[in-house]
C-alpha cells in the first residue's frame, strides 16, 4: 500500500504520493513540465543549462559534473512530491487528509468512502 495526500480545490480532488518520486530521477525537466509545475521547470532548466555550460567550459572534470548532476537529480527526485503539494497549495488547493491505496484512483476512493461517498466528499 502507498500513502497519499489528498487535495481538494472546489469539485477537483488530487492526490500526490508521499516518497521518492522514481519517474523524476532520469528527466526532471518533462516530470515538472507534466505537472504543469512552470516555475519549477524554468529552476531545472537553469541548471541543467549551468551544467552544459559547466561541461562546455571544462569547469568541472566530467566525471565530477556527472557526479554533481546525478546529486541534483537524486535530490530532485527526493523532494519532487513535496514540490508538487506546494504547487497545487499556490494553485488555491488545500490538503485534505491522507489515505492509502494500491494508486492514485483507490487512494481517493478509500478518501471518498471515509467521507461518505463521492456526494457528501463535497458538501
Amino acid at each position: 500500500m502507498r500513502v497519499y495526500s489528498i487535495h481538494v480545490r472546489a469539485d477537483d480532488v488530487v492526490a500526490v504520493r508521499e516518497g521518492f518520486a522514481w519517474s523524476a530521477l532520469p528527466v526532471p525537466l518533462l516530470w515538472t513540465l507534466a505537472r504543469r509545475m512552470w516555475l519549477w521547470s524554468a529552476v531545472v532548466l537553469a541548471v541543467d543549462l549551468a551544467f552544459a555550460a559547466a561541461f562546455a567550459r571544462h569547469w568541472f572534470d566530467p566525471v565530477e559534473l556527472a557526479m554533481i548532476a546525478f546529486a541534483f537529480r537524486f535530490l530532485f527526485a527526493a523532494e519532487a512530491h513535496d514540490l508538487l503539494r506546494r504547487a497545487l497549495y499556490w494553485r488555491g488547493y488545500l490538503e485534505e487528509g491522507m489515505a492509502t491505496g494500491r494508486d492514485a484512483d483507490s487512494a481517493l476512493r478509500r478518501w471518498a468512502d471515509r467521507r461518505g461517498g463521492w456526494d457528501s466528499a463535497f458538501a
